[in-house]
């Protein structure tokens, strides 16, 4: 009789135990989270940058843009004395990858668009866009951001 209940606590246990591997193998483990994923692609331009300005109008400038975030939309880039407009004037930008989109904004008079494109090292980004201050002469612009 000893040996009966010592075989049925065995195969008691080796149930649970079997029961326990097979609930654990058939569970979905998520994937590994890449840490990377989650964080602000905006992050890799965000920074003093060095304009290097070829206007119609004004000829060849230099001054810089501070690139911020948009606190209230996380696809939103703020550039801070762009067409060197000064330090407390904000022209939004979109980021779209490796693309700034400045859509079309009316900025102290000034109706500017255009874009930016970012360089796969992030070192440099090229806009291209136009100015309008209402005169009749639309000002067309390259300009050349290098970080400092």
């Amino acid at each position: 009789m000893n040996n009966l209940l010592i075989s049925n606590k065995l195969i008691k246990s080796l149930a649970g135990i079997l029961s326990v591997m097979l609930l654990v193998t058939s569970c979905e483990f998520g994937e590994d989270v890449d840490p990377d994923e989650d964080s602000d692609p905006r992050d890799n331009i965000v920074d003093t940058w060095r304009s290097t300005e070829i206007s119609t109008i004004y000829g060849k400038s230099n001054f810089l843009v501070d690139i911020s975030k948009e606190p209230l939309d996380s696809t939103k880039v703020i550039l801070s004395n762009f067409y060197n407009l000064g330090v407390d004037t904000e022209v939004k930008g979109t980021l779209e990858g490796y693309k700034i989109n400045i859509y079309v904004q009316v900025v102290n008079g000034n109706e500017i668009s255009g874009e930016g494109n970012i360089a796969g090292d992030y070192s440099i980004i090229n806009f291209v866009y136009k100015v309008d201050d209402g005169s009749g002469e639309e000002d067309n612009v390259s300009a050349e951001f290098k970080r400092i």
